[in-house]
């Protein structure tokens, strides 16, 4: 059985949907198949800080209103961050760490 690609550059994961951006080549051989369970609706508070950490499954935001800032780590990248806009999308493939805040009053 072979290994699924890792991502080595987290800028991938992050799709600017409203911009007419598709999901890149790179990423989606890595979310081959991608696993519908993982998608969920959730309001973050505002002022909301989420830890930096990783899963071992995909995890899928697209968000529809606000200007969250996201930050992607990957050991061969380290951390960047990120503000979006609604109509953004982040894959935050497996072992991709994360952080969320909710930048908003």
């Amino acid at each position: 059985m072979q290994d699924k690609p890792q991502i080595i550059n987290p800028e991938v994961c992050i799709i600017h949907t409203r911009a007419g951006e598709r999901i890149p080549p790179e990423l989606a051989e890595v979310l081959d198949p991608v696993d519908p369970s993982t998608m969920h609706e959730y309001v973050l508070t505002a002022n909301t800080y989420v830890a930096l950490h990783c899963h071992d499954i995909d995890e899928y935001w697209w968000f529809t209103s606000g200007e969250p800032v996201v930050t992607l780590w990957t050991q061969a990248s380290g951390a960047k961050e990120h503000r979006l806009q609604p109509g953004d999308m982040v894959a935050c493939v497996r072992g991709v760490g994360h952080t969320l805040r909710a930048d908003h009053d």
